[in-house]
């Protein structure tokens, strides 16, 4: 269906020069998208007069801008183009735009007797007979076509194909080659004349890694051990077991909590309006998730259909916390539009919602494609389960996903106003053409506790505890006796406790055996009727405590004094009457015949079949052939090694972006991570896939060393994100020092390239964690419910633990450029004077420099020189250059008060560390370990 509703688009691309289309007009194919696509194919071998809708067709006969792009007929070279598209698609094969290009570079489209191709790289029209290359062009053309075949031989980023592994490229630099990863990055440090930086101090490359993969820098006695440690695996043994540790799921949980968007609820008091409360078993799910190294492709189908892949492992429907966290109370809409929107950036580093209103400008998808996208998620809703141990989900509880509406229609909006949708064409679910594959929607049928959770054993458990409970407590009354009237009144409260347990245990003995399905035998008839029974003796020993409590209150208004106001008597009469009436009706019924009518527990029998479109829409994300989800990941992880991503902009990898800077190093590694691997029985058990897999021992893969023969692994890593991580940190690319070298700042003085080690800067958690971890303060413990976001500068846990949402973000850590809980696909960084203020005057940094002084002085004594020794190696990973030390016991001697004056150990201090110590030198130590909290050296990943 073509939509006309676009002028004013086109009238701005017809400004910018930026109109063409090369696709059949019956099928609303043209773009502005295949303008890029032709230039990307060409290069600068185009002719700027070629960027034109002439170049595919013909002039508008109206003298008018058409409404729609396809409203313009074709030239001959845009006739075969498209002629081109349908037969391709009629085959089977790729109908990216270079393929059709290079099935109509020999042909002669307009009959001139020149080919589509020769006429293009001569910089004149194919598709016009009249626009013919001269002679002397034509003479030319050969050195033209060589220039052009060599441009054409050189690898080309294709982000909307399949993934191909490039071979590794062999460089003239083999002996800094460790990993295939070495040999991409060499190639470019040869094609531009780059050196690579020599490798970093190990005391500058164990701090890196340490900070990376956990966190948390190391301590003066895992400095020293590496440093003694010759073994020429030294480094590879710190790596596997940072890997190993459970630091590691908290720091790398942390980065993809921004990509994922985490974010704790909002609301007006108590009402909650954005996210759910509970959602921190998602945040755990992640990070238990990178502990054990679950698949990517695994952690993907859980966060987006574990409710139809695993409907009753509730570890897993954790993972839907994801589109939970979507979540919008007042808008259905906007709920719709940050799921389609962000699931896209996400996990395919794709803008689809540029098509939310038109088709996208650059990248191939249609605005009808976007609303596909759409119609996967548009049944789906969210949920609170209960959690063992507590029957009150406001309490606690699983936030998580399930399709509610199974035929909830799916309609384009005219520009994408949800006040126009077109009714007359509901879509159905489906995903972009251009990436391949289609979807294969299967209903799933869920198991009775998916769809009634009430029934899950847990909460029976659960349900039949809370009774007991009540019964035993009402029991102790009884028993700890008291006046006749208060003991009467207890004794009714444990009839009544009782009655409710018995006729609980009698309705749950229905419920077993109507689920066995033995609704019509004789066992259930008599398990009805005494189900009847019960609930009958519970409603007359309600009945009966009701009056007694009623009466009871009357008696004391009665007798109040001053005397009650009128009303209130005339209400507890009314009361009273009230509950003299039902006990009546409970005594009649006790009297009346039984029967099998009981009164079944109010459960909540959500849909017993899910849709199955989120399933299959995450088996498509992740099937190998799927051309974005692994470079996308790919990506996001190298950036957050490198602090750049080998493409500039993780949620685009589309045409609107710059290319990669290593486009054959991205697609090796993307290759690569997404090659299913077989796990030796010795380490998995069974040869399981890896996305099932528990811990193994990362080492034994050898994926990061050159082999004995010189070649590098030709297997996969198995979506393992723990493989990639070891591949990369042990290559030689991630080891360089981050030294300048004044010719490669020459060349690539942006670091493009890679020619050495990007200094960062700790990400905020990382700063406000080590300020702890340093002064050996940090709160270990991992998990549960969050922490007051007001708590962050006097309770001690990781920063990941505190509560992250829209207006309830930790005021330390937005200073220091916290992730943005909108979204936060990568962070900004800014250099403030807030943040010095922070390190330096801050709660944090003031208690933990005391703190940490204190501790030193206890280990060290009066020895300044071993004092500032140890506080370097502590705070900074290092030790201090001579000047820094004979500055730091400059400092020292001149803050001392009064001659031959010793430390001590600031007894007179608060052991909380809230006041400085009383003690002039002790005094003098805390500002010292303060100044090296604010040292560069200390915020900067070197």
């Amino acid at each position: 269906m073509v939509t006309k509703f676009r002028p004013s688009l086109h009238l701005a691309l017809v400004a910018a020069g930026a109109l063409l289309t090369l696709a059949p007009a019956e099928r609303a194919d043209a773009k502005p998208m295949h303008l890029k696509s032709l230039g990307e194919h060409y290069g600068t071998f185009l002719a700027g007069r070629l960027n034109q809708c002439g170049t595919c067709h013909l002039p508008s006969t109206t003298g008018k801008a058409p409404e729609s792009l396809a409203d313009l007929p074709h030239n001959p070279f845009g006739k075969r183009l498209a002629a081109v598209l349908e037969e391709l698609r009629q085959a089977g094969k790729a109908t990216d735009f270079s393929t059709r290009l290079r099935a109509v570079g020999g042909q002669d489209s307009d009959g001139d007797g020149v080919p589509n191709r020769t006429e293009i790289l001569t910089g004149h029209r194919p598709g016009d007979p009249t626009d013919r290359p001269s002679p002397k062009e034509l003479a030319g053309y050969g050195k033209t076509m060589t220039r052009f075949a060599a441009y054409a031989s050189t690898y080309r980023w294709r982000p909307f194909q399949p993934v191909r592994r490039p071979a590794v490229p062999k460089v003239k630099n083999a002996s800094w080659v460790r990993s295939p990863i070495d040999a991409f990055v060499a190639a470019e440090h040869e094609r531009r004349g780059l050196k690579p930086r020599p490798p970093a101090p190990k005391a500058v490359l164990l701090r890196r890694v340490y900070l990376d993969l956990i966190g948390l820098s190391p301590t003066p006695e895992e400095q020293r051990a590496f440093l003694a440690d010759s073994s020429p695996s030294a480094y590879e043994k710190v790596v596997d077991r940072l890997l190993a540790s459970p630091a590691y799921g908290e720091r790398w949980g942390r980065h993809w909590m921004d990509v994922w968007r985490y974010s704790d609820w909002t609301g007006y008091g108590e009402q909650v309006r954005d996210s759910l409360p509970h959602i921190w078993r998602w945040r755990d799910w992640i990070v238990e998730s990178l502990n054990r190294d679950k698949g990517y492709d695994r952690m993907v189908v859980e966060m987006l259909a574990a409710d139809e892949a695993y409907p009753t492992d509730a570890d897993a429907l954790r993972g839907t916390g994801y589109l939970v966290r979507n979540y919008k109370l007042l808008s259905r809409e906007k709920w719709m539009q940050d799921v389609v929107d962000h699931t896209g950036q996400a996990f395919l580093g794709l803008t689809v919602g540029c098509a939310r209103c038109h088709d996208h400008m650059y990248d191939p998808l249609s605005q009808k494609e976007y609303y596909q996208l759409r119609a996967i998620f548009e049944p789906h809703q969210v949920r609170t389960d209960w959690v063992p141990g507590e029957t009150d989900t406001k309490k606690d509880g699983l936030p998580r996903a399930y399709d509610a509406k199974l035929d909830a229609p799916t309609y384009l909006y005219v520009r994408g106003d949800e006040r126009q949708p077109l009714k007359d064409t509901p879509l159905q679910p489906g995903v972009p053409e251009a990436l391949g594959d289609r979807l294969q929607v299967e209903p799933v049928e869920l198991p009775l506790w998916a769809h009634v959770p009430e029934k899950q054993p847990h909460v029976i458990r659960d349900l039949r505890a809370a009774s007991t409970e009540r019964v035993l407590a009402a029991l102790k009354e009884v028993e700890d006796g008291g006046p006749p009237e208060k003991v009467a009144m207890a004794r009714l409260r444990l009839e009544a406790a009782e009655a409710a347990q018995a006729a609980l245990d009698a309705v749950l003995r229905v419920e077993s055996l109507e689920d066995a399905g033995q609704r019509v035998s004789e066992e259930w008839q008599q398990a009805a009727q005494d189900a009847v029974v019960q609930q009958r003796r519970q409603a007359h020993a309600e009945a009966a405590l009701n009056k007694a409590v009623a009466t009871e209150a009357l008696a004391k208004l009665e007798k109040a004094n001053p005397p009650a106001k009128p009303d209130a008597l005339k209400k507890a009469k009314d009361a009273l009457a009230v509950a003299e009436k039902a006990l009546v009706a409970a005594e009649k019924q006790l009297k009346d015949p039984g029967t099998t009518a009981f009164k079944p527990r109010v459960t909540s029998n959500f849909p017993a079949t899910s849709t199955g479109r989120r399933l299959a829409f995450a088996r498509w994300l992740v099937n190998p052939q799927n051309p974005l989800t692994a470079r996308a990941a790919v990506n996001h992880i190298w950036l957050r090694h490198f602090g750049k991503g080998l493409a500039p902009n993780p949620a685009d990898l589309g045409r609107a972006s710059l290319p990669p800077t290593h486009p054959e190093l991205l697609d090796y590694l993307a290759s690569l991570f997404s090659t299913p691997a077989t796990i030796p029985p010795s380490q998995g058990g069974r040869g399981q896939r890896a996305g099932e897999r528990e811990q193994f021992a990362i080492s034994n893969l050898q994926l990061s060393i050159v082999n004995t023969s010189g070649h590098f692994p030709t297997g996969g890593l198995g979506w393992s994100m723990k493989r990639l991580h070891r591949l990369i940190v042990t290559s030689n690319t991630y080891r360089m020092a981050s030294t300048p070298e004044t010719a490669n700042l020459a060349k690539d003085p942006d670091n493009r390239y890679l020619w050495r080690m990007n200094s960062l800067r700790m990400d905020a958690e990382i700063v406000r964690d080590n300020v702890l971890h340093v002064a050996g303060q940090l709160d270990r413990m991992m998990g549960g419910p969050e922490i007051d976001q007001h708590q962050g500068l006097s309770v001690k846990r990781r920063s990941l633990y505190f509560r992250h949402a829209p207006e309830k973000e930790m005021v330390f850590l937005s200073t220091f450029d916290g992730p943005n809980p909108l979204e936060c696909y990568m962070r900004k960084e800014t250099i403030v004077p807030q943040q010095a203020l922070a390190l330096a005057n801050s709660e944090l940094a003031l208690v933990q420099s005391r703190l940490l002084a204190r501790d030193l002085t206890k280990q060290i004594g009066a020895d300044q020189q071993r004092f500032i020794h140890t506080a370097f190696e502590r705070i900074l990973s290092r030790l201090p250059s001579p000047a820094e030390r004979s500055e730091c016991l400059q400092y020292l001697t001149a803050r001392r008060s009064g001659a031959g004056k010793t430390v001590t150990t600031a007894a007179t201090a608060p052991a909380d560390g809230s006041k400085p110590s009383a003690d002039p030198a002790q005094r003098a130590r805390e500002m010292l370990v303060l100044v090296l909290l604010n040292h560069n050296d200390f915020i900067t990943i070197r």
